[in-house]
């Protein structure tokens, strides 16, 4: 039986090398979740180079819609006869909002939380029947350094809206791993990475460059899926070497 994956945000960045990455891999299915599949860079993802007996499946999906993970779920099954997921990465994700938090308005706040926390609730609620019929399921969120609360003072930033959302987003993957004994958890801070939005980070930071190419990004996120075991790190919150991260 083939090992099917699913990656949110899957037309850019980090998405779609964790795309190239499973799809290079025999016998897997590898659905990437787009906002819209008749652009471009969507249409590029059934380009990529396939394993023996692997396939590429591009649905749409909007994060920030309510109805949208529903939608997508229904899809797998129905027209592509998708009967279960081994892995589901929550990796889309949006930092908008650069400055103090006494020039943050509300809807900097509620916008990144549409996107950054009850995007991968809502993914997790309509995954979860196709996830519950894996072997060994896992579900994994691309997390950041700037959602540790202790680490405010060591990482100073200005994208609060950012952090509090995602830091929001550690909680309900450490809750779900919690409340689900079937399925391993994981949240992944994948570095500072030569990404449009690792990019723009490290130039606010007087950075050259960032400090991660996604290549080495995703050789460290893919390797830590990897050796999650619910008996080890479900529900934690690590970094690309599998270090603990600080809440």
């Amino acid at each position: 039986m083939n090992r099917v994956i699913l990656v949110t945000g899957a037309n850019r960045g980090i998405g779609r090398s964790l795309v190239a990455h499973y799809l290079a891999q025999p016998d897997t299915t590898v659905i990437g979740t787009v906002r819209d599949i008749s652009s471009e860079k969507a249409k590029e993802l059934s380009t990529l180079p396939n394993g023996n007996g692997s396939s590429m499946i591009v649905v749409p999906l909007h994060v920030d819609s309510p109805s949208s993970a529903a939608e997508a779920a229904s899809e797998i099954q129905t027209q592509h006869h998708i009967q279960h997921i081994d892995i589901v990465i929550a990796n889309a994700g949006i930092c908008n909002h650069w400055g103090p938090v006494q020039e943050m308005a509300d809807s900097d706040v509620v916008s990144h939380f549409e996107v950054n926390t009850l995007g991968p609730l809502r993914l997790f609620k309509a995954m979860a029947p196709l996830l519950q019929r894996a072997s060994t399921p896992k579900f994994v969120y691309i997390s950041t350094l700037l959602a540790s609360i202790l680490g405010i003072e060591q990482m100073p930033s200005l994208t609060a809206a950012y952090g509090m959302s995602k830091a929001a987003g550690n909680y309900l993957v450490k809750k779900i791993n919690a409340e689900n004994k079937y399925l391993i958890t994981l949240s992944v801070d994948p570095g500072l990475v030569q990404t449009d939005m690792g990019s723009r980070a490290a130039q606010i930071h007087g950075l050259e460059k960032a400090l991660v190419t996604v290549e080495d990004t995703v050789r460290g996120i893919t390797n830590q899926i990897d050796v999650a075991k619910k008996s080890t790190t479900s529900g934690q919150f690590v970094n690309l070497n599998g270090e603990k991260v600080p809440w």
